[in-house]
């Protein structure tokens, strides 16, 4: 029974790492028996994380039909983006007062590793080591549950769309702006701190939505 749990878990994170690197699309569907042969396992696992997924809102479930990825709405976007700023701004105070070396140091490297991946060309790799800055302050709190619940945030809003529209210019003003979060919290500055995140979120929704929600950008539904 444990070996299965866990295949089925190493099959839920297979699926995920697919959706990440855009090979399985929003709207597209699931096929369980083709994912198990994808995957080299039996359908048993593949089904088993395929209704974990459903359950925790990627993918959408039809009788008969079967599954497909969930295509985000932009009020389900916005939520999101609500939540996740809540909880990045909310606890920046208590990452402070539990900030360490040995955790500042772990902050300094994902902002620098970023700062590295920066080219003329938008990855997919950026978005990935955003998020890992971004999930550095979180992680400094100490609380695994909010931890986990924030990249669940961040995979089911902004890891899951083709990032090539994405200004080039933007990715660089994302580094200045994760700079300029660090050094507030390297200063204990969480004033400063809380006010830069809000930018950055700001800022980041203002760039993403058109790319992710093109429609919604032409009927005046998305403001700029």
């Amino acid at each position: 029974m444990k070996k299965q749990s866990n295949l089925t878990l190493k099959v839920y994170q297979q699926i995920i790492d697919l959706m990440l690197d855009y090979q399985i699309v929003p709207g597209q569907r699931l096929v369980f028996i083709d994912l198990a042969k994808q995957l080299n396992v039996s359908r048993t696992p593949v089904n088993n994380a395929l209704s974990i997924l459903a359950q925790e809102g990627y993918l959408d479930f039809v009788p008969n039909q079967g599954y497909s990825v969930h295509k985000l709405t932009l009020k389900e976007a916005e939520n999101h983006y609500a939540i996740r700023e809540v909880l990045e701004v909310g606890f920046v105070a208590q990452a402070i007062r539990n900030m360490t070396d040995k955790k500042l140091q772990i902050l300094n490297k994902r902002k620098t590793d970023y700062e590295k991946a920066i080219t003329g060309h938008v990855t997919r790799k950026l978005f990935i080591l955003d998020t890992e800055f971004h999930a550095g302050i979180v992680e400094m709190v100490g609380n695994d549950i909010l931890s986990a619940q924030y990249r669940d945030l961040c995979q089911k809003i902004f890891l899951r769309f083709r990032t090539e529209d994405l200004r080039p210019n933007r990715i660089k003003e994302i580094g200045q702006e994760h700079h300029e979060i660090f050094e507030a919290i390297r200063l204990k500055d969480i004033e400063n701190a809380k006010e830069l995140l809000k930018f950055h979120h700001k800022s980041s929704q203002k760039n993403l939505f058109p790319i992710i929600f093109p429609s919604e950008r032409q009927s005046g539904k998305v403001a700029l």
